[in-house]
């Protein structure tokens, strides 16, 4: 009796434990989704400047806003890293962004984008992959 009733109170512990951790984990993937559009929408204000020179450049930054800005938070494991590689290429996107003016080379702009535009495909279909 004594230890039925232990491994139900051990049962009601473990769940009030991945309760709370699934609560923690949901509030980080919404922080971390919440800071990437932050920097998206930054990213895509500055892209306003390529429209005259760059407009193929232009549209996909904006693209690129737009499908961010669909994506639900994630939890996994798996969108975790996508996000990590999504703020690293916004930066890279950025800096080129500010470069493409002096050096009047688009060609890194493009690839840095390219790069971009996949890492943030990748991460909208992220959760369609199981995890192992």
């Amino acid at each position: 009796m004594f230890i039925l009733y232990y491994i139900n109170m051990f049962k009601l512990s473990s769940l009030f434990k991945k309760q709370k951790f699934s609560e923690e984990n949901q509030k980080a993937a919404e922080d971390s989704m919440e800071s990437l559009r932050t920097r998206i929408n930054i990213l895509n204000q500055k892209a306003i400047n390529l429209e005259e020179n760059y407009p193929e450049q232009r549209k996909t930054i904006q693209e690129c806003f737009n499908i961010l800005n669909s994506i639900e938070p994630s939890s996994s494991v798996r969108a975790g890293k996508f996000e990590q590689q999504i703020a690293v290429s916004i930066t890279k996107v950025s800096t080129e962004c500010d470069q493409v003016f002096a050096t009047k080379d688009e060609k890194k702009l493009t690839s840095e984008i390219k790069l971009l535009s996949r890492v943030i495909r990748e991460r909208q279909n992220a959760d369609l992959v199981q995890e192992e």
